[in-house]
């Protein structure tokens, strides 16, 4: 028996998922130096208080343009490749969350504000989460028969940056820190369903499924395809990308 050895290594590359000239940017050195694409996994993401009212560079609510339009627009700029890389996969890193959230296609850059904008809770990351969970449906509708196939996962509640914009005060800290401690993930352990849907073989051809704790989820909510048709179609208008349909054809 001969023993084979296996080397990984990282290449560091600039992405910033607020800014969509930065996400062409990084495709374009993907596609030039990368023959194939065999996974790419949406992980990136903000959660920025409604109340500091902040923009993406492209004009874009935060949260929606971070967490849905970056990745979004990153994974349409790859997905030739992925599917002449097959078989292969996109993950998208959702949450829990998603099901707070709400898509009001009148309201998606903040316009007339968020319900619910006082709670705890962030409601523009709500929605950015039902987003991905649209995306997801009807990406793998649109992959279905390429050899590529997309899912959706929550990774739990994982000891992580993702709320360093939120205006924690000190008593906070001590009220709550000591038994988030006992519910939080480390890194490691947040990323194990991201691992598995990237990675086992058992999910080959479940494409547009929803993850949780490594198992299968059935979300309590209905998702309406017809939601999520749409969303991708105004998705497409904000990242740009029927500009790029008309210039090739």
């Amino acid at each position: 028996m001969t023993a084979s050895s296996y080397f990984f290594y990282c290449i560091p590359m600039l992405l910033d998922l607020e800014s969509l000239e930065s996400v062409r940017r990084f495709a374009k050195e993907v596609l030039r130096d990368f023959p194939n694409i065999n996974v790419l996994i949406n992980n990136a993401g903000v959660s920025v208080p409604v109340c500091q009212h902040r923009k993406t560079k492209d004009g874009y609510e935060i949260n929606f343009g971070v967490n849905h339009l970056g990745h979004f627009l990153l994974t349409n700029l790859l997905l030739p490749r992925l599917k002449d890389s097959t078989s292969s996969r996109i993950v998208i890193v959702s949450s829990m969350l998603h099901e707070r959230g709400t898509i009001d296609f009148d309201n998606l850059n903040g316009e007339k504000g968020f319900a619910g904008a006082g709670r705890r809770m962030n409601p523009a990351y709500c929605n950015s989460k039902l987003a991905n969970m649209l995306f997801n449906i009807e990406l793998s509708k649109r992959i279905e028969g390429t050899g590529v196939d997309s899912f959706a996962l929550c990774p739990g509640f994982v000891y992580k940056n993702l709320f360093r914009y939120s205006n924690v005060k000190w008593y906070h800290y001590i009220l709550f820190l000591p038994v988030a401690l006992f519910f939080m993930r480390t890194p490691s352990q947040g990323a194990q369903t991201t691992l598995y849907c990237a990675t086992s073989e058992e999910l080959e051809g479940k494409s547009g499924l929803f993850f949780r704790n490594c198992n299968f989820y059935g979300p309590k909510m209905e998702f309406d395809p017809a939601v999520a048709k749409k969303l991708w179609e105004v998705s497409e208008n904000m990242v740009g990308l029927n500009n790029d349909k008309s210039e090739t054809m």
